[in-house]
């Protein structure tokens, strides 16, 4: 992986029980700005007045599975961008990504059916997920992913980020649509507490700057208008959202870092907003 470069290598804009966690987002002063841009694309970062690095989204381009029938065919995004800081960098960095409007049912929180996904939700969930694998012989199996109580999205890959969204047309065509849409920040972590359980967010605490956002995904939609009753790659359209780079928190993301996780575990984020100003060197 390239180390990253010192700061003076950064060329100024470029042509992821009922206690709450505490989560304190801070942000600059400013209105909520949005800029679609292409890729590659990179910006500079500010822990306030300071310049701390750069961030660059290297990749956005659509999946697809190529399978021979509609019945196994996957579509989604790949994404994927880098921070740069300088090597003697003093701050700790990660991404905090939620997925702020979700429609299908591709993959659910543990095996409680019974249990509603919320309508807005920390990416990755904290408790982990399930969702359908195809087996040797083709059939759809739910295979449960585990992931610690951590809200960033980095699982340890920082400074890369990378993510593969993608759902079956299949699900579209159950639910008539199949939506995922994320706002993802780089944050800077100006104070964290962990509690002794890692299966809870409730004993955990956490003070960030929010820095830089973008916001994405796709959507699959379905509407027999080939051969009536045949399902065929005709019936399927699929919508990449344009990549946007964003200067504040969303509602929809406040509201999913807010999420309660599910109906007897009520672990979830308590969110407040604050100054990215409260973000020094340590």
């Amino acid at each position: 992986m390239p180390v990253p470069h010192a700061l003076a290598g950064v060329v100024p804009w470029l042509a992821r029980p009922a206690a709450a966690v505490l989560l304190v987002l801070c942000v600059g002063a400013g209105g909520a700005e949005t800029a679609e841009v292409r890729v590659p694309q990179i910006r500079p970062v500010h822990c306030g007045p300071v310049l701390c690095g750069s961030m660059e989204i290297s990749w956005y381009r659509r999946f697809q599975d190529e399978d021979a029938t509609p019945s196994h065919e996957r579509n989604g995004v790949n994404i994927r961008g880098r921070f740069r800081g300088p090597r003697d960098q003093a701050r700790e960095f990660h991404y905090l990504q939620a997925l702020t409007r979700f429609e299908a049912n591709d993959f659910r929180w543990s095996p409680d059916t019974s249990v509603p996904l919320p309508a807005r939700f920390v990416d990755p969930p904290p408790f982990g997920m399930q969702h359908p694998e195809t087996d040797t012989d083709g059939r759809f199996r739910s295979k449960e992913h585990k992931f610690d109580a951590l809200p960033w999205y980095d699982e340890g890959d920082f400074p890369l980020f990378e993510d593969r969204p993608r759902a079956f047309l299949a699900s579209a065509r159950a639910h008539g649509t199949a939506t995922m849409e994320f706002e993802t920040w780089l944050v800077c972590v100006i104070s964290s507490t962990q509690g002794a359980d890692r299966d809870r967010v409730g004993d955990d605490a956490y003070e960030v700057a929010a820095l830089l956002g973008w916001t994405w995904g796709y959507a699959i939609t379905w509407h027999d208008v080939g051969q009536l009753g045949v399902d065929e790659f005709e019936d399927y359209t699929f919508t990449m959202q344009p990549l946007r780079l964003v200067t504040q928190p969303s509602e929809a993301f406040q509201a999913a870092l807010g999420a309660t996780l599910g109906n007897t575990v009520t672990d979830r984020f308590d969110i407040r907003l604050g100054d990215a100003q409260r973000c020094p060197p340590r």
